[in-house]
C-alpha cells in the first residue's frame, strides 16, 4: 500500500501544472482513494505544487500522503517534502537542492538520516513543469531530463512527449484534452495544465470537480 501511495503521489506531482484539482483514485485489488492537487505560479517565476492523497485497500489500511515541491523558473527543483502516514507509522523526507546536490533528510518514526545525492551528468530542468500553464509545446515535442525520486533518494532519467489533443469522457462529459506521456505515466490535461485523467501501472486517477 505504501509503495502504491508513493507511485501515485509521484505521478500526480509530475502531471500537475496549474490550479486546483480533485481526483478519484482506482487501482487493482480494491485500491481506491482521493487526491487534492494545488499549484501556483509565483511572482519570481517559480512554481509550487501541493498534493494531499488518501488511499485505502478494500476500505482498510488507510495511507495518507502529503507532498510539496517547488521548481525555479527553468523547471529545476528547489525544495521537496513528502510525509507518509501508514499502519500507524510516520515517514518524512525533505530535500533542499544546493550547489552540491540534493540535501536529503529522512525521518522514520523518529530516526533521522541525512544524505547528499550529487547532481547527475545531465540537466535537471524539466520544461514540462510549465507546459500549458505558461508555455504551449508543439505537438510531438519531446524532452529529456533528470527527475529526483523522493522514494529512492536518487536521480532518474525521464523523457516526456506531447502527443497532441484527444477527445475523452470524464465524469460523464466529453472534453478535449492534451495528451502528455512522462515515462510510464500518461496524462490528459486541460488548457491550464490541470489533469482530467492520469494512468499508470494499472492505476486510474480522474477529475471529479
Amino acid at each position: 500500500m505504501k509503495t502504491f501511495a508513493i507511485v501515485v503521489a509521484a505521478a500526480l506531482v509530475r502531471a500537475s501544472l496549474a490550479g486546483e484539482t480533485q481526483l478519484s483514485v482506482k487501482g487493482p485489488d480494491g485500491l481506491t482513494g482521493t487526491a487534492k492537487l494545488s499549484t501556483k505560479l509565483l511572482e519570481d517565476g517559480s512554481r509550487y505544487v501541493s498534493l494531499s492523497l488518501r488511499l485505502s485497500y478494500n476500505g482498510n489500511l488507510e495511507t495518507d500522503v502529503l507532498e510539496e515541491s517547488t521548481y525555479d523558473s527553468k523547471g529545476r527543483p528547489v525544495r521537496m517534502l513528502q510525509t507518509t502516514h501508514a499502519s500507524g507509522k510516520k515517514t518524512s523526507t525533505s530535500v533542499n537542492f544546493t550547489e552540491e546536490g540534493a540535501q536529503v533528510v529522512t525521518n522514520k518514526s523518529g530516526t533521522m538520516k541525512t544524505n547528499l545525492v550529487v547532481f547527475p551528468e545531465g540537466t535537471t530542468a524539466n520544461p514540462t513543469v510549465f507546459w500549458f500553464c505558461r508555455d504551449k509545446p508543439e505537438k510531438g515535442r519531446s524532452v529529456e531530463y533528470y527527475l529526483f525520486r523522493l522514494s529512492e533518494s536518487s536521480w532518474s532519467k525521464a523523457k516526456s512527449r506531447y502527443d497532441g489533443d484527444e477527445d475523452i469522457v470524464v465524469s460523464g462529459r466529453k472534453v478535449t484534452a492534451h495528451v502528455v506521456r512522462i515515462g510510464e505515466v500518461t496524462s490528459w490535461l486541460d488548457d491550464k495544465g490541470d489533469p482530467y485523467r492520469i494512468e499508470l501501472q494499472g492505476l486510474t486517477l480522474e477529475r471529479t470537480n
